[in-house]
């Protein structure tokens, strides 16, 4: 028999969850942490899971897990709380790569810029900024399972609009965030990054938040 699929909070002690922050953010990790040495990237993305007060940290992570494996992971928060992170998540970057991140900064100026300034989301949504899944995971419904939860959560803030972000070379994730609702509404191009930014309205009769 089939062990359930539980979605719980992420712990500092997971072992995948920076690994699957990595998966999730694609070619942009090297941007990020300004390297694309496999080392540096891990060790750059794990220092982050187990901090806290960024974006990929923990604190705003859910692990899709069957018995103790995690197979899934998602980071979500309301808007204003990523843009709150920023900063932050630029500082802890800037003291966990030193004067590597300050090089690479001086040598990619548009790519930083085009991270650091990039709109994924308006006030008035709570946003799914990561989800990756194990391939071995693939299938069984897991990514739907923690956009269930970010719903939830959203709800729960009093949010009515949900958004992501999914990269234009993704048709195959474009197509599962369709298929539950989600629906393009806008797109983002800036420097090396395209992406395209997606909404869904959440269940009528809920108590909206911000901008109807």
């Amino acid at each position: 028999m089939n062990q359930e699929i539980m979605i719980e909070k992420a712990s500092a002690a997971s072992t995948v969850g920076a690994t699957l922050n990595s998966m999730a953010v694609g070619d942009m990790v090297e941007i990020m942490t300004g390297s694309s040495d496999k080392t540096v990237i891990e060790n750059t993305m794990v220092a982050l899971w187990q901090g806290k007060n960024n974006r990929f940290s923990h604190e705003f992570a859910y692990e899709a897990k069957m018995g103790k494996k995690t197979l899934g992971m998602m980071t979500c928060y309301p808007v204003p709380v990523m843009d709150k992170l920023a900063i932050p998540t630029a500082k802890q970057l800037l003291q966990i790569r030193g004067m590597a991140m300050v090089s690479y900064a001086l040598k990619h100026p548009r790519s930083i810029y085009a991270l650091l300034t990039m709109e994924e989301g308006k006030k008035d949504e709570f946003h799914v900024g990561s989800i990756a899944l194990l391939p071995e995971s693939r299938g069984l419904g897991i990514g739907k399972q923690l956009l269930q939860k970010a719903e939830a959560l959203a709800r729960e803030a009093s949010f009515s609009k949900i958004s992501l972000t999914v990269r234009e070379d993704n048709p195959k994730a474009r197509q599962l965030y369709e298929r539950i609702g989600y629906r393009p509404v806008g797109h983002i191009a800036r420097g090396p990054l395209s992406l395209y930014r997606m909404m869904k309205p959440l269940s009528k009769g809920e108590i909206q938040h911000g901008e109807a």
